[in-house]
């Protein structure tokens, strides 16, 4: 049980690193984006742009920007949580080996009973073989 915890946790671990190496790639496109776009509405207005045009650039460089801002947002959510994730796995870790060591300390408890018990039996019939003769 304590094993597919551990697994279990892994394969969390796994796949929230995906989605996170997703949503930075996400996040650096966007600001590329912006950063590309502000470039072209600079170059656009010093060339001369209609008020409506620039009107047009600036609602999309804000609609832009605060999409930036909402993957920036959601992409130190998933940071977190990855962060999370991981710290779950390391404890199911140490709880499958603390597991994994009380077991064979029981294992060796029990082989313990079982040789002295063994070794009472074989006493025993050792004393009635001596006892015989």
């Amino acid at each position: 049980m304590a094993e597919k915890a551990e697994r279990e946790c892994a394969a969390q671990v796994a796949t929230l690193q995906v989605r996170l190496a997703d949503a930075e790639r996400s996040c650096v496109d966007l600001q590329r984006y912006l950063g590309e776009y502000q470039n072209m509405f600079q170059q656009r207005a010093s060339a001369g742009i209609g008020v409506g045009g620039m009107r047009d650039y600036q609602t999309f460089i804000a609609r832009l920007s605060e999409g930036v801002r909402q993957q920036q947002v959601a992409t130190e959510q998933l940071r977190a949580e990855c962060a999370r994730a991981r710290a779950r796995w390391v404890d199911a870790a140490v709880r499958k080996s603390a597991v994994g060591k009380l077991i064979a300390n029981v294992h060796a408890e029990v082989q313990k009973i079982e040789d002295r018990r063994s070794q009472i039996e074989t006493d025993e019939y050792a004393q009635r073989l001596g006892g015989v003769r």
